[in-house]
């Protein structure tokens, strides 16, 4: 059974979609985790006394969730970008007039994602109140 050229195209297309969306939804998944760990490590700050002995303990906890959760998000947002150049690939092969571009600017968004995510974990790592 052949698939008409104009069927498979969309069918590349709103895959192509899914995965970009998929990305994106990583992104903001890692923003609410990272706002709910960093605003649980801020009120237990303020919550616990100085000299309490659970707050090392805490902290090194929390900075390995926030760790855990950076790495999971990191890791997805990988994941789906390189199966989006698998797509575009195949795109560009069976349609020869898109052309399957590489270059920073094609995956500029993606890569501002992963650094902000590493620099997130890392500075509050480095910084935790507690």
């Amino acid at each position: 059974m052949t698939v008409a050229p104009d069927v498979e195209y969309q069918e590349l297309k709103a895959h192509l979609r899914y995965l970009n969306e998929k990305i994106i939804e990583a992104f903001s998944l890692f923003i609410k985790l990272a706002t709910a760990i960093v605003g649980g490590a801020f009120f237990l700050h303020w919550k616990l006394a100085t000299d309490d002995p659970q707050r090392y303990l805490l902290a090194r906890g929390i900075n390995a969730l926030l760790i855990v959760v950076a790495v999971a998000m990191t890791l997805i947002v990988l994941n789906n970008l390189w199966a989006w150049f698998g797509y575009r690939r195949a795109l560009s092969q069976r349609f020869p007039e898109i052309p399957f571009r590489c270059s920073l600017r094609t995956f500029l968004a993606e890569v501002l994602m992963v650094v902000l995510i590493l620099v997130t974990a890392i500075g509050f790592t480095a910084f935790n109140p507690l």
